[in-house]
């Protein structure tokens, strides 16, 4: 039977613009369950499960239209040998160490230059059958939505343009989809770890075990506050009661312990790669383009095809496209994120 799949990667315009429409179609969802007359914990849980169905659904919708294959795109042919996942669960509490404080001094200042909005959710997690479902709502389910759009669709797109394009621009898309302030440095400093992670995996199997631990950490957290479990002052991370110093050494100790391990994730790569191909560095290449030919080196991603002379120039077309479709997916969401510092009555 033949596929009905004939590409293995989106274009970055194609990947950017099924993302601006999954972001759109997730607004009029939201406004749409607004309009009925429910309570605040209903209102969210509908939200929260709706808005990564309508990520799924829209971006599967693409892969069919585009003709590019969901299952290539994602990885999921390709899943990394076992070994590999109590390396990335010890990479995302490193990720939660490092930027977590991070992020808290980052809130802080926001608060010293006058900016107080704070987003309140009311998902329920009062007792501990509220609290089970909770987490594996707010855990699993991204890896369905945000992990499909983002560390697949997203990243896909910008392979065409390098590595490292690819890794950032889907950690910025990443952090500004969330719409809060406060949390833009943590999203995009997690985005790009996940990003670097994808890559390099050739799938989001690592991403997605990053995105369950960041998580699962901050419900649990949350439930220990709300319960009584967890002393306050223990949230060090967030630049709380302990002070700056504590925040700083806890910046430091755990970014050297997530550079070690991302070295350690690195070298691992490396042989595997090694017994398959070669690395011979162009000895005329600047820094960039050696850093981008090594990391093309380590990716687990399917070879992009050359385009042939005769679609040379639709390959031209297709990059002005995408350059332009990332530029305005990237100042919708930006304008989404500004428009809370409008303040409220």
């Amino acid at each position: 039977m033949k596929s009905r799949f004939i590409r293995k990667t989106f274009d970055l315009g194609s990947a950017s613009l099924a993302f601006l429409v999954a972001f759109g179609a997730q607004l009029v969802f939201q406004a749409i369950v607004l309009l009925f007359h429910l309570s605040d914990a209903a209102k969210t849980w509908t939200i929260v499960v709706g808005n990564q169905i309508v990520l799924f659904a829209v971006c599967i919708f693409f892969c069919f239209m585009k003709k590019v294959d969901p299952l290539e795109i994602t990885g999921l042919r390709r899943p990394p040998k076992w070994y590999y996942f109590p390396l990335f669960i010890l990479i995302a509490f490193a990720c939660v160490a490092t930027f977590a404080p991070l992020a808290g001094a980052f809130s802080h200042l926001l608060g010293k230059l006058g900016y107080d909005y704070m987003p309140t959710y009311h998902i329920p997690t009062e007792n501990k059958g509220l609290f089970t479902l909770a987490f594996l709502a707010l855990t699993l389910l991204p890896f369905f939505g945000e992990e499909l759009a983002v560390r697949g669709v997203v990243l896909s797109g910008g392979r065409e343009r390098s590595p490292l394009f690819a890794i950032l621009f889907s950690a910025l898309i990443f952090a500004l989809m969330h719409g809060n302030m406060r949390q833009l440095v943590h999203q995009f400093l997690l985005g790009a770890v996940m990003g670097y992670l994808a890559y390099l995996t050739g799938g989001i199997y690592a991403s997605a075990v990053v995105h369950f631990v960041n998580n699962g950490v901050a419900l649990l957290f949350e439930y220990g506050f709300k319960n009584g479990m967890i002393d306050p002052r223990a949230y060090w991370y967030l630049a709380g009661e302990l002070g700056a110093k504590s925040t700083l050494i806890g910046v430091v100790v755990g970014f050297f312990g997530l550079t070690m391990l991302l070295v350690t994730l690195t070298c691992l790569l490396h042989r595997e790669r090694a017994q398959k191909k070669d690395y011979i560095p162009r000895e005329d290449e600047g820094f960039l383009r050696r850093i981008t030919g090594y990391l093309r080196y380590l990716s687990a991603f399917p070879e992009e095809e050359s385009p042939t002379q005769g679609e040379a120039g639709e390959k031209t077309r297709e990059r002005t496209f995408g350059t332009v479709m990332a530029i305005v997916l990237a100042v919708v969401l930006a304008l989404i994120v500004l428009l809370s510092l409008i303040p409220g009555e």
